[in-house]
């Protein structure tokens, strides 16, 4: 491996993107109600709090839900606080509902991090059974991801018809999701790396990205035809590339301290192509830019499903696209990777490599 470097430059992977920063209204009233309904599952003790204050996952749902929150009122003039009198998903509710699964995912992430590809497949079936049996009441003891999510899907369930194509999505978007966090967790566990083609292909699900764009969908009722289109899928597939990287090169140093760089686009290209981190960063760069192209391309060339067909795909489209930026603002506005930092680091674009440390998780004895 070339020489390593304590100093790095993080790119800006979205200078040319065209949808900008957009934090929702209702963030404030969201982060309150959501933040109170997750520590009532007490997932963490006084310390493990404190960093998941410090995360904020509820701004990142209010920076990359916020196309939603007024879409479907735009032909609309009785709009209540919450209640949009055009559609059956309150305006507040899909923010307080991103808030919900961004912090879902928060405490699962947190706790698989902490086990091996065992343990992490043992709290995914407690995950997945109160996705596909909600009515079925949680065990005392249990891992506190299976109440929540038990409650949130009830919850957002609710919304919709019983036959919304979007509640199968986002289950097997999660299925999805959670098989490849146990994957995660194997290598980890294992200390393998693999190649960078392989890894892209886990980290699509593992990022999360498809059952967070899943929630884009409610309340849109897309037809299949328009939901499984190939540019449609391509999109997804972009947006999470897009996400996935960026993420992977800005929460390079916190996740290195913590030694889960086995799950991290830097580390595996470091280690494939013998180069150094700023190397492996600089090579991301370009096959991001690749994605951005073919992105933008993508959405240029949807086709036509019907004036009112393409008004609900537009708004899931800018639903993806809300939340590629949505994520980039929330890596350098919340303490996640940066601690105080993040904006300042914004603007220099310098990061150093960190001291070793631990999740907000305590390991069991």
């Amino acid at each position: 491996m070339s020489t390593p470097v304590l100093q790095f430059t993080l790119p800006d992977l979205l200078a040319k993107f065209p949808w900008p920063r957009n934090l929702s209204e209702h963030y404030c009233e969201a982060k309150t109600e959501s933040s109170e309904w997750t520590e009532s599952f007490s997932p963490f003790d006084e310390e493990g709090l404190k960093g998941y204050n410090l995360c904020d996952f509820n701004l990142l749902a209010a920076l990359s839900y916020s196309p939603r929150e007024k879409g479907l009122c735009s032909l609309c003039n009785d709009i209540p606080r919450r209640q949009c009198s055009c559609g059956p998903l309150p305006l507040l509710e899909i923010i307080r509902l991103g808030c919900d699964l961004m912090n879902v995912f928060y405490v699962y992430d947190e706790y698989t991090d902490i086990t091996d590809g065992e343990g992490a497949d043992k709290i995914r079936d407690i995950l997945m059974d109160a996705l596909r049996n909600p009515e079925k009441t949680r065990p005392e003891g249990e891992c506190p991801v299976g109440a929540m999510t038990r409650d949130f899907w009830i919850r957002a369930s609710s919304f919709v018809s019983p036959d919304a194509h979007c509640l199968p999505h986002f289950i097997q978007d999660m299925d999805d999701y959670t098989a490849a966090v146990v994957n995660e967790a194997d290598d980890r566990a294992n200390r393998r790396y693999r190649g960078f083609e392989d890894y892209i292909s886990i980290r699509k699900y593992s990022s999360g990205c498809l059952p967070s764009f899943a929630l884009c969908e409610f309340g849109l009722d897309l037809p299949e035809e328009a939901f499984h289109h190939p540019l449609m899928v391509a999109l997804r597939e972009q947006a999470t590339y897009l996400i996935a990287i960026g993420n992977d090169i800005d929460s390079y140093a916190m996740e290195k301290s913590r030694g889960l760089e086995f799950h991290n686009s830097v580390e595996l290209v470091m280690n494939e192509q013998n180069l150094n981190v700023q190397g492996a960063i600089d090579w991301l760069q370009r096959y991001a830019a690749d994605v951005h192209t073919g992105f933008l391309a993508n959405v240029e060339n949807i086709p036509s499903w019907g004036a009112d067909v393409d008004r609900r795909v537009k708004m899931y489209i800018d639903g993806l696209a809300q939340w590629v930026r949505g994520n980039d603002d929330w890596t350098f506005e919340s303490g996640r990777y940066f601690g105080n930092k993040g904006l300042e680091i914004q603007k220099s674009r310098v990061m150093n490599l960190l001291p070793p440390s631990s999740g907000f998780v305590k390991k069991s004895a």
